[in-house]
């Protein structure tokens, strides 16, 4: 035996004794002793159940019917088989198809005046138009378009009696008043031309007041206030429909 030896005197206690006797070979069992009193208690059944994990079992009689599921399983086919396949409409959402609103320099920009007058809102939807869409749009112009035909067509005309009234009128006006003052003067004025134009052109030295026309009107303009000048009588004649009352 290797090891101390043991002091004189020494006696063991009553469990190792027991330990020594219980043992094969004088050898005890591995592992830490028993504390000396210890009675182990019974298990119960409570505790060991405790650690199971899982539904509860049935406490009342299953009913199972394999002709019953059968017929389930019959049905559920059946209407597979039968059932319509409905394509899934696929819709976007209103961010996808319109346009965002149009926002402006955001304060960033020159302030200064418009300087066309455009429309406010602009009809921007030919970019979200779908083909149903135009096809809409298109049929609704062309039914504008033949509701305006119609309406043109409806326009109210001149009587017979209001037009034979006019032309006496002008045939008076021509015979016992005198020329206005305008006609005399286009009369003057077609006059002035035609012997403008049938004078010889001659060569002339340089003058800056006839030739550049410095701060005057030239021959264009003349013309043009001239011609509007004439068509005052347009803007207060008589309505479509009645020339006398």
């Amino acid at each position: 035996m290797l090891g101390p030896a043991l002091p004189p005197g020494f006696r063991r206690a009553a469990y190792d004794n027991d330990d020594d006797q219980n043992g094969e070979d004088g050898e005890g069992v591995p592992g830490p002793a028993l504390p000396p009193g210890y009675q182990a208690e019974p298990s119960s059944s409570e505790e060991e159940d405790e650690d199971v994990i899982g539904p509860m079992p049935a406490k009342g009689p299953i009913q199972y019917s394999v002709a019953q599921d059968f017929e389930l399983r019959a049905q559920r086919m059946k209407e597979k088989l039968t059932r319509v396949d409905t394509p899934e409409v696929l819709t976007r959402e209103t961010w996808m198809t319109e346009l965002p609103p149009e926002l402006q320099h955001i304060g960033l920009g020159a302030r200064t005046f418009k300087k066309r007058s455009g429309p406010v809102n602009k009809d921007r939807s030919i970019w979200t138009d779908t083909p149903a869409d135009r096809e809409r749009k298109a049929r609704e112009r062309l039914e504008g378009k033949r509701k305006g035909e119609a309406e043109k067509d409806s326009v109210p005309h001149v009587p017979h009696k209001d037009l034979e009234i006019a032309e006496k009128v002008s045939k008076y006006n021509e015979s016992k008043r005198a020329e206005s003052l305008m006609s005399l003067h286009t009369k003057k004025m077609k006059e002035k031309a035609k012997e403008k134009a049938d004078k010889p052109v001659e060569r002339r030295p340089f003058d800056r007041d006839e030739d550049l026309q410095v701060n005057r009107f030239d021959e264009a303009q003349k013309q043009r206030l001239l011609k509007k000048s004439q068509e005052l009588n347009t803007r207060f004649s008589h309505s479509k429909d009645r020339m006398f009352l």
